[in-house]
């Protein structure tokens, strides 16, 4: 008697963790695509934040070229790229 409540009881509990180690892979899984999209979705990012670093360079560099008046400082150009790539907040320059 005892014997077979201890079986129904080890059945059970097998069923039980077989439950929790499928939701754990599909956890694991899920987890796993998120972390693939999340990095390719840097790896786009980090791409238009090279043009965008090249574009205004670019466009900083023929500030300087033309005619005018105003020039542009490598400090000023450094803070508009430090504040680009930093999404908005002003960076402390480096020492």
């Amino acid at each position: 008697m005892d014997l077979g409540r201890e079986a129904g009881t080890l059945r059970g509990t097998l069923r039980t963790l077989r439950e929790e180690a499928r939701e754990a892979r599909e956890a694991k899984d899920e987890a796993e695509r998120r972390a693939h999209t999340l990095a390719g979705r840097v790896r786009d990012l980090e791409g238009k934040l090279e043009m965008a670093e090249s574009n205004l360079r670019t466009i900083l560099a023929a500030a300087r070229g033309s005619a005018r008046t105003e020039t542009v400082g490598d400090a000023e150009m450094d803070a508009i790229l430090s504040v680009l790539k930093s999404g908005g907040a002003p960076v402390p320059p480096e020492s």
